[in-house]
């Protein structure tokens, strides 16, 4: 993967798994990560990392997230909306 300075892509759940990874392997080709998550606590970690920023979010209203990115970035360049859906034994999802 080439590097990505001066790009900013946004990972929505990219406070753990899957979304937490390519936020770090975005990261490392330099690009301005952002990752959206639902709670502050879970996202203040992953987000203290260099070039990481959070934004609390609702994965289901994606076009604010993007507009509030476009905001406070200027763009959008990589939109990566992560999500996962677990399902434990003897409950229904």
């Amino acid at each position: 993967m080439k590097n990505l300075k001066d790009k900013v892509p946004v990972i929505t759940c990219g406070n753990s798994g899957i979304g937490y990874a390519t936020a770090g392997v975005l990261n490392e080709k330099s690009a301005q990560v952002i990752i959206s998550g639902r709670r502050k606590e879970a996202i203040e970690k992953p987000a203290s990392a260099p070039n990481v920023s959070g934004l609390l979010a609702d994965q289901s209203n994606i076009d604010l997230l993007v507009a509030k990115v476009k905001e406070c970035f200027g763009k959008v360049d990589i939109l990566h909306i992560n999500t996962g859906v677990t399902k434990f034994i003897g409950q229904s999802v």
